[in-house]
């Protein structure tokens, strides 16, 4: 099991409010877990393309992130450093979506399709067992 490290960001909410984002940084398997039940960084939906896109907070996010300087890697740019990660994020919708390889795939909130279709080492169990309630 690797070690993860939790923090804190705060961020404006779709409601222009601050709200707290709780942030589990997997080194290890270059994963970031991401808990917001606020739409503070989640992808939102664009209605348009009828796809997932990262919202504005997320780019913000993770600039912040990239300056700290987690994850030791030569990556020249944010948006470069953002693709080398695989993200996963629960929260408010009735989904788990993760961000791969610069795809968005949303995964249902049951148990068994979220125990189907990533592995159980890729989870934060910590948030997972707050969506699942």
């Amino acid at each position: 099991m690797s070690e993860i490290f939790e923090l804190e960001y705060r961020g404006l909410n779709i409601f222009d409010e601050i709200s707290t984002v709780e942030i589990a940084i997997d080194e290890l398997n270059k994963i970031i877990h991401i808990y917001d039940t606020n739409q503070v960084v989640e992808p939102e939906y664009n209605f348009s393309t009828k796809q997932f896109q990262m919202s504005d907070g997320f780019l913000k996010m993770s600039k912040v992130l990239y300056d700290k300087k987690f994850f030791n890697t030569q990556s020249d740019t944010v948006e470069h450093w953002i693709n080398q990660i695989t993200w996963i994020f629960y929260g408010s919708r009735k989904s788990i979506i993760m961000y791969v390889e610069e795809n968005i795939i949303e995964i249902s909130k049951d148990k068994p399709t979220i125990e189907n279709q990533i592995p159980r080492d890729c989870l934060h169990t910590k948030y997972v067992l707050r969506i699942l309630k």
